[in-house]
């Protein structure tokens, strides 16, 4: 019965069976609303329908949802105590292993978000071995991802890229290559930062390939201007060039006016890198191209520092 409880809490089909499912979801919907107090109101009375029909992961999967709004109020306090709570329901119930382990991961999260490095890790540490226990790769790529997040947190760049690469390896083995592209675009961000630019070029094309297969417009973006930026930095021009065209085509295919006037202006700096590979007509097209769609979205910092990039281009090529 506990277990069809749960079943019946967490669709998303909004077909109520139970009155605690019912008013876990107005709890939802009044988070959504911005109406916060009603919400924990909500999540509360939910909470404790569960537990008085001792479905504990019922419970504790409210109270997860419960931190969940705590921690977007910055209420790390009140966050920790529905964790605790419902942690000390699930720990050991067999079933409910996997719902203990999001909780694991997100107080992990809520520690980090107090700066609490050393607390942080050892929850990640007790989630990674609970998502080996229970099998869960997806989960396990998460505690690797929250992990090298704490590390970077802590200044720890060597650490994090190890991280990040046992989550690209968890997430693969899941199959959720959306996570994995994910993961990869974070470890090719250090491998550039670590100037390892063909394996930072290589991790990049993975990246691209994953979001082109689940028809992620933006990710194949993203991942097409950083190959561009890259190509740019070892001066291979004619292959920066190929790649911004197509990710400034692609953000503006998706409508993402910040993001394709950055591609644009990253764009123009390749046209404008000499006269035998680049070519100062396009790049004066571009230019002007990001200036427009940055006032057109009233940025004016932006938009003011691409002008001025733009009348340097000019002076220098007057000269």
């Amino acid at each position: 019965m506990q277990k069809e409880q749960r079943r019946y809490a967490t669709e998303s089909d909004r077909v109520f069976q139970t009155e605690a499912a019912r008013i876990f979801q107005m709890g939802d919907d009044a988070w959504h609303a911005g109406k916060y107090d009603e919400a924990k109101k909500y999540y509360l009375q939910s909470s404790r329908m569960y537990h008085e029909t001792e479905d504990f992961e019922g419970m504790a999967i409210v109270e997860l949802r419960r931190a969940d709004l705590e921690l977007s109020l910055e209420d790390y306090k009140e966050a920790e105590k529905s964790l605790t709570f419902a942690m000390s329901f699930v720990e050991n119930i067999d079933y409910a292993q996997a719902t203990y382990l999001e909780i694991l991961i997100k107080m992990a999260k809520a520690k980090s978000m107090q700066a609490d490095i050393v607390e942080a890790l050892k929850y990640v540490e007790k989630a990674k071995k609970v998502a080996n226990q229970i099998g869960s790769a997806d989960l396990l790529g998460d505690a690797y991802d929250l992990e090298a997040l704490i590390y970077l947190q802590d200044n720890n760049e060597k650490r994090a890229l190890e991280s990040y690469k046992h989550a690209a390896e968890a997430h693969k083995g899941s199959g959720i290559t959306l996570k994995e592209a994910a993961t990869l675009r974070a470890i090719s961000r250090i491998e550039i930062k670590n100037k390892n630019y063909d394996y930072a070029h290589d991790v990049l094309e993975r990246c691209r390939d994953l979001y082109r297969e689940n028809g992620d417009l933006l990710g194949e973006a993203s991942a097409l201007s950083a190959i561009g930026s890259l190509r740019y930095i070892i001066k291979d021009i004619p292959n920066a060039r190929k790649a911004l065209m197509k990710s400034v085509y692609l953000y503006g295919k998706v409508a993402h006016h910040f993001a394709e006037a950055e591609a644009l202006l990253y764009l123009a700096r390749v046209e404008a890198y000499n006269r035998e590979l680049g070519d100062y007509e396009r790049a004066k097209i571009h230019y002007k191209r990001s200036i427009e769609l940055f006032d057109f979205m009233d940025n004016q910092t932006m938009k003011q520092a691409v002008l001025e990039e733009y009348h340097n281009f000019l002076n220098r090529i007057s000269e």
